[in-house]
């Protein structure tokens, strides 16, 4: 027999076993506890196989708990990805609505609202692993930091959650209270929206209708939305939420109702007086009306390049070439940090009402611009002649 090779066989065996222990990968008594706890009474035990270790994430910082979690999911990005992106577009968003944002673009929802231990069991029994934030140190010294538990048992009052060496281990509910008091009791919940089997709350509801927004599945928003109406009472800013979503669907009767409602519950919510104005617009019906409403939205939220731009199309609507210039002009100036598409609206309307005032030379001036944010905008023919002005 072989014995140097045996011997190497033997330490390399070992280091292997070492590795996959550090990782989180070996099977601890503790979590055999749990598996049995689970299958002998469910209602009182849960414990989710196959959730990563945040360890394998840890370039992701204070977010490789989410990161994790979008791995359980089949949605993995690259280590550090998600941190990067986070820094990149956290402003003007807070730090976790940009997390929820690039879960969204996955194909995953993801909202953060205050929980208790109750849901969080629930949620486990489900199988959905629960994120925590918790507090770890005292205020001012570390920020908080999203626990991740794939466990829980009754018996042990314990949950069962990854440490920052990778391994399992289980946390009284007693010492993780005291962390996530502090933090209000929030937590992060991250799965496919059409996952949960528990009745939602409504502003869960709400989420997961903003979450369908955003893949424009209008008559999966409507039914959220419709839910969370259902299940409290709304903030008016979901009423015009609501309106948007019956509007896309064509329902507009259904729409101008949510967003008078919206106006009558809320005389300052702006985006509620725009709604109704572009939809008397698109509707072509009461341009009068629909200019007070633009106007008003104007009042309320003067900075705002897209009520800027209702009162713009209203006027040129209207034949009122200058001052829907005005009006454009300063839409147009706003939009800069607005997506792409919605400068060259504005800015095509703006090419409109300075050709109605006869300013040509304004008109190439703004088509260029255009252009040169996409140049494979189409052109209508008649205004082709503007490109061969001289700048």
């Amino acid at each position: 027999m072989n014995f140097p090779r045996l011997r190497r066989w033997v330490r390399g065996g070992a280091v292997i076993g070492a590795l996959w222990l550090l990782a989180g990968c070996a099977t601890p008594r503790v979590e055999k506890t749990y598996r049995r706890e689970s299958r002998a009474q469910p209602e009182q035990a849960a414990l989710i196989r196959g959730v990563p270790a945040p360890l394998h994430y840890a370039a992701d910082g204070r977010w490789a708990s989410a990161a994790a979690v979008l791995r359980f999911w089949k949605q993995p990005l690259r280590r550090g990805a998600l941190a990067k992106t986070i820094r990149e577009e956290a402003r003007p968003l807070s730090p976790e609505d940009a997390l929820c944002g690039v879960i969204w673009e996955r194909g995953i929802w993801a909202v953060g609202q205050r929980s208790s231990p109750d849901r969080v069991k629930l949620q486990l029994r489900s199988r959905v692993p629960a994120l925590l934030l918790i507090q770890e140190q005292p205020l001012g010294l570390e920020p908080p930091v999203y626990v991740l538990a794939v466990g829980y048992s009754e018996t042990r009052d314990a949950l069962l959650c990854w440490n920052e060496e990778g391994r399992l281990e289980e946390r009284p509910w007693s010492e993780l209270i005291r962390g996530w008091r502090a933090t209000d009791y929030h937590a992060l919940l991250v799965c496919p929206p059409e996952f949960p089997s528990w009745p939602l709350a409504a502003e869960e509801y709400a989420s997961r209708a903003r979450f369908y927004e955003r893949v424009s599945d209008w008559d999966r928003a409507v039914r959220d939305y419709e839910a969370a109406r259902k299940a409290a009472p709304v903030p008016p800013v979901l009423l015009a939420a609501l309106g948007n979503a019956y509007r896309q669907l064509k329902q507009s009767d259904r729409a101008e109702a949510l967003y008078r409602e919206a106006i009558s519950n809320d005389p300052r919510l702006a985006r509620a007086y725009n709604n109704l104005a572009y939809l008397l617009v698109e509707e072509r019906r009461d341009l009068a009306e629909a200019a007070r409403l633009a106007r008003q939205a104007i009042v309320l939220d003067p900075a705002n390049p897209l009520y800027l731009d209702t009162l713009g199309t209203i006027l040129l609507q209207q034949q009122d070439g200058k001052e829907a210039a005005d009006v454009l002009e300063r839409a147009w100036g706003r939009s800069r940090w607005h997506p792409v598409a919605v400068q060259i609206e504005i800015g095509l309307r703006l090419v409109q009402a300075h050709l109605m005032n006869g300013q040509d030379h304004l008109a190439a001036e703004v088509l260029r611009d255009v252009l040169s944010l996409d140049p494979g905008t189409p052109v209508p023919d008649d205004w082709k002649r503007l490109l061969k002005r001289k700048p």
